[in-house]
């Protein structure tokens, strides 16, 4: 099992109810945490399905990183940050 972080910003985190949760992981993936999200998470399945078939605008990041690819591997403690883009005028 591998924990990790995710953190919800802005809208997001009322969607997901929560602004931080741990995550315990059996198959530590950014693919697997995503399924888990989408289904653990009714107020952002539509969002996850979105980012797991490539067609969100949300903002994946892994330590402060945008991950080339949902592959990649997880490791214990990492953290996991969704957030919208952001705009501005």
């Amino acid at each position: 099992m591998v924990k990790v972080r995710v953190k919800y910003f802005l809208w997001l985190a009322d969607k997901a109810g929560t602004s931080l949760e741990e995550v315990s992981l059996t198959n530590p993936s950014l693919f697997s945490l995503m399924e888990h999200l989408k289904a653990s998470r009714p107020g952002l399945s539509k969002i996850i399905e979105n980012i797991l078939q490539g067609k969100s605008e949300i903002i994946v990041l892994v330590n402060n990183i945008s991950p080339k690819t949902l592959n990649l591997e997880l490791k214990e403690g990492d953290e996991v940050v969704l957030m919208p883009p952001v705009s501005g005028g």
